[in-house]
């Protein structure tokens, strides 16, 4: 019973939120909506791109330190010529 109770009063709230998008949307119109969605859209998308490069293991997000090179890199053995010109 509390189960039932919950889901009708979510959606009672779910309904009176919708109502009251509608009738914003009816009084400012479609193009402020259309705004803020737009900047929503834009700030995640910044957020994202800010966000750390990382790799998810099962015990947990591990974020790769920046500024680091590739790790092939120390192994890579320079030939004679090449190790004169440095």
């Amino acid at each position: 019973m509390k189960h039932a109770a919950g889901l009708m009063c979510l959606s009672l709230v779910y309904t009176g939120v919708l109502w009251i998008e509608y009738q914003t949307a009816l009084l400012f119109g479609v193009g402020c909506f259309l705004f803020a969605a737009g900047s929503a859209l834009t700030l995640v998308a910044t957020a994202l791109y800010r966000a750390p490069e990382g790799i998810e293991r099962r015990d947990g997000l591990h974020v790769r330190p920046q500024g680091r090179r590739a790790r092939l890199a120390r192994y890579i053995r320079f030939s004679q010529p090449a190790r004169a010109r440095q």
